[in-house]
């Protein structure tokens, strides 16, 4: 295996709901959660058994063929999102890649495509170019398609009659959980619908219920043309999805496509996680979580903690000292959380996790906290 993702020193066994073990027996308290795509938990009952069922039927199917499962979520994708079609595909940044070739092809002529400081969109080529940290783009910057990064309270001022295309997180987590101001993202939408661009929410990582609802973005003020899904949607299966409004057009012949896209493994998996947001409440749940375990970050008394930011189970604590020392505490404590930037500890706690989780989680960080001021 490539080294290119450093090591945790650790090898993951078997989990169930929001712990998981390791090849040794030793258990750990997961708010890592694969970077967030175990949104609903480890071996989820119900995910688990649309998977056994759908193993069933045939695995993967042609371009261009219908499939009852697909027509099954589309149709429950629709009550909730309506009058958008959708492209299938595995990967947020696929999904990402899938926003910024149809965004552009449905403005011709128009040259602009911004993004924020601070954002992450992915890691090929074009999803790169949307990217803003430069240590990821530097090997490739010879590479990219221009794209300008503003920050964010300065880019409904950026966005202009020859701008293309606007990219935003509703909350941005990769680059140290940013929630974005309802005004902003009013301020956002307004300019994207005066001047004719199109606006694309990524919630790759804040959406599906997590930050509360099964869409962030009107949290945060966003009415976006095109909004990008993956993570969580099939509970850790590979899936991806873009969603755009058909009174925009569509994608000419042989415009895009995906071998894997919508098959019918990881969409079976999809529908499942989408019954089950509504017959669990668990975005209701989501942000009930978040407030409480916000509440708990806050009452810890630590100088070494500079701001608490979040949005339901999406959450960061920015820190005056480097993050990844104090994450490497908290697992050996039996608690695994991630980095997001230099100096933020990330929280991804899924569905299932109660209480007694964010107690435990809030305990162990403050006592790695403490260790790390010694």
């Amino acid at each position: 295996m490539s080294g290119i993702y450093g090591s945790r020193g650790i090898s993951i066994a078997s989990g169930k709901g929001a712990t998981v073990k390791d090849s040794e027996g030793r258990e750990y308290l997961d708010f890592y959660c694969g970077s967030g795509a175990a949104l609903f938990g480890h071996a989820h009952p119900v995910l688990k058994q649309a998977l056994v069922e759908a193993a069933e039927l045939p695995w993967t199917i042609g371009l261009g063929m219908g499939s009852a499962v697909r027509d099954s979520f589309k149709a429950r994708l629709n009550d909730i999102l309506p009058d958008r079609s959708v492209f299938y595909c595995n990967s947020g940044t696929e999904a990402i890649e899938a926003a910024l070739k149809l965004a552009t092809s449905l403005r011709p002529g128009k040259k602009k495509v911004l993004a924020l400081r601070r954002a992450f969109h992915g890691r090929t080529i074009g999803a790169l170019s949307l990217t803003f940290n430069p240590q990821y783009r530097k090997e490739w910057a010879h590479l990219l398609p221009p794209v300008q990064h503003v920050k964010p309270e300065e880019l409904p001022g950026a966005v202009d009659a020859d701008t293309a295309v606007v990219f935003v997180e509703p909350v941005q987590g990769e680059g140290g959980v940013h929630p974005l101001a309802p005004s902003l993202g009013e301020a956002i939408t307004e300019a994207c619908r005066t001047t004719g661009a199109l606006l694309v929410s990524d919630e790759i990582q804040s959406g599906w219920g997590r930050c509360g609802a099964l869409s962030a973005s009107p949290l945060a003020g966003l009415e976006p043309d095109i909004l990008c899904f993956a993570k969580g949607v099939a509970g850790g299966m590979p899936i991806g999805l873009m969603l755009w409004k058909k009174e925009l057009g569509d994608f000419s012949a042989s415009g895009h496509g995906s071998t894997y896209g919508g098959n019918p493994l990881s969409l079976a998996v999809a529908n499942a996680s989408l019954k089950l947001l509504d017959d669990e409440g668990y975005p209701e749940k989501a942000r009930a979580g978040g407030e409480f375990f916000r509440t708990l970050l806050a009452e810890i008394d630590s100088p070494l903690i500079s701001e608490i930011r979040g949005m339901g189970l999406l959450n960061g604590v920015e820190l005056t000292v480097k993050a990844v020392p104090v994450v490497k505490r908290m697992q050996k404590m039996g608690v695994l959380a991630l980095p997001a930037g230099p100096s933020v500890v990330r929280f991804l706690p899924p569905f299932p996790a109660g209480d007694a989780d964010f107690l435990k989680a809030a305990s162990v960080f403050a006592e790695a906290l403490k260790e790390e001021g010694r």
